[in-house]
C-alpha cells in the first residue's frame, strides 16, 4: 500500500494522497487549471478590448461605411461582447467551482472558436481580406487549444474533484 505524499498516513487506492489531504488538495484551485484560469483572464481582456475597439470604428466612421462593413463590424460587435460575457460568467463559475463550469468551458472553447472562423469568413466574403497566414494563425491556435482542453476537461480526475459545488 502507497503512503500519502503530503503526510505518513496510508493513501487512498489509485491515489497519491490520503482522505485528509486529498481533500484539502482539491478544494483549491491547482495543477493544470492555472492555465485555463490564465486563459480566462486573456479571454476577457481581448474581448473586452476587440469590442471597444469596433464600437469605436464602427460610431468614428458610420457615415462612410456601405451596409456589408456596417453589417460585418455589428456582427463582430456582438459576436465579441456575447463571448465576453460568456467568458465573465465562466470565470464566475471557475472562481465559486460550480459543477457546471467544465460543460460551459467547453462551450465557451468552442463558441471563440466558431466566433474566429465567422469573422474570418465575414471578412472575406464582404471586406475582401486575403486569407493569409496571419489571418488564419490565430484560428490554428485556438484550434490547438480546443484539442488540449476539451479532453482535459473531460477526462480529468482534478477537474472532476475540484467543480463540485
Amino acid at each position: 500500500m502507497a503512503t500519502c505524499i503530503e503526510c505518513d498516513n496510508p493513501a487512498q487506492p489509485d491515489a497519491d494522497y490520503c482522505a485528509q489531504c486529498e481533500a484539502k488538495a482539491f478544494k483549491r484551485i491547482g495543477g493544470w487549471l492555472y492555465l485555463p484560469a490564465l486563459g480566462l483572464l486573456a479571454t476577457l481582456v481581448i474581448n473586452a478590448s476587440s469590442a471597444f475597439y469596433t464600437l469605436k470604428v464602427l460610431l468614428d466612421n458610420y457615415a462612410w461605411f456601405s451596409g456589408a462593413v456596417r453589417g460585418v463590424l455589428l456582427t463582430e460587435l456582438v459576436l465579441f461582447s456575447g463571448l465576453f460575457l460568456l467568458a465573465l460568467y465562466v470565470s464566475s463559475l471557475f472562481i465559486r467551482k460550480k459543477r457546471q463550469l467544465p460543460r460551459l468551458y467547453i462551450g465557451m472553447l468552442l463558441y471563440g472558436l466558431a466566433l474566429l472562423c465567422l469573422d474570418l469568413w465575414l471578412g472575406h466574403r464582404y471586406l475582401d481580406v486575403a486569407l493569409s497566414y496571419e489571418n488564419v494563425v490565430p484560428i490554428g491556435r485556438t484550434l490547438i487549444s480546443v484539442c488540449i482542453w476539451i479532453p482535459y476537461f473531460i477526462v480529468s480526475v482534478r477537474v472532476k474533484r475540484t467543480f463540485i459545488y
